[in-house]
């Protein structure tokens, strides 16, 4: 199996019954995508589909020269931009659904803690900040010298979450998908307050109960992202780029294994595979 689920390519050729018009044009290929048929794909929620598909895990994905995609799983590019910046459309669509999710709240601005400054996290809080809501970004001590320094250096408050504590914020983003994260934002969220949590978790997280019923807090999932999403998230990097482009960490596809690892291990920020890149 190829993984790779944030891409950006052009169309080289389409198959029998698709649009020819597509060949040349400039797609970003929908990670997450349902079967288009059941209850929940016709409610518009095709990225929660019990059938949902992942580019990268159901079928090859994108880490290569070229791959195999659904004509009804790509959003055209419709923005000037670098092929290796719109390589993040996928992470920051993910990102603005969950800011979505928690500006349903009433009021507003709102002051939000995200925690966890990894992509999805991070995007999180610069969204949240330039739509005008007051953010703090939360991360491990591991992640003080590269990630929270990273987002103090794009103008956020960054703090460990021990130096966090005592926040109360009306809402809460969950991106780094640890136990203690979803309990410190069920803690400290203000009551009638709302919990949004896009990032997945390695173990079950069991919350506790208790605390959302007493303090009528509102925990809301927030899983992949929509077409719309995607156009959404062009727009937010075309408006930006010289922010988004300072993420990225530039690697041939060759170097897609140490790139991985090093992001993992917190040397670098966003990697970017380059298809002949040398």
């Amino acid at each position: 199996m190829t993984f790779g689920h944030e891409a950006v390519g052009r169309v080289i050729a389409v198959g029998p019954g698709a649009d020819p018009a597509w060949v040349g044009k400039r797609v970003v290929p929908i990670a997450i995508d349902g079967c288009g048929e059941c209850v929940t794909c016709r409610r518009g929620l095709r990225q929660i589909c019990p059938r949902r598909t992942v580019l990268g895990l159901s079928f090859d994905g994108a880490a290569a020269e070229s791959f195999l995609i659904s004509e009804a799983r790509v959003v055209e590019v419709d923005v000037d931009l670098t092929s290796k910046l719109l390589a993040l459309t996928e992470p920051v669509s993910v990102a603005y659904r969950a800011v979505r999710h928690l500006e349903q709240s009433p009021g507003g601005p709102l002051d939000v803690v995200v925690s966890g400054p990894g992509p999805i996290g991070l995007a999180a809080a610069l969204l949240l900040s330039q739509r005008g809501h007051h953010v703090v970004l939360t991360g491990a001590e591991r992640d003080r010298d590269l990630r929270l320094a990273t987002a103090a250096s794009l103008g956020l408050k960054a703090l460990v979450a021990t130096e966090a504590e005592e926040l109360t914020p009306d809402g809460w983003i969950e991106a780094s998908g640890s136990a203690h994260g979803l309990g410190a934002a069920l803690r400290q969220t203000l009551p009638g307050g709302t919990v949004v949590v896009p990032g997945l978790f390695g173990a079950p997280a069991d919350p506790d109960v208790n605390l959302l019923t007493r303090r009528e807090i509102c925990l809301k999932g927030s899983y992949g992202s929509q077409a719309e999403d995607y156009r959404h998230a062009m727009s937010v990097l075309a408006a930006d780029p010289q922010l988004w482009s300072s993420l990225l960490d530039v690697r041939p596809l060759a170097d897609g294994v140490a790139g991985l690892q090093a992001a993992a291990s917190g040397e670098t920020f966003k990697v970017v595979l380059v298809p002949g890149a040398n």
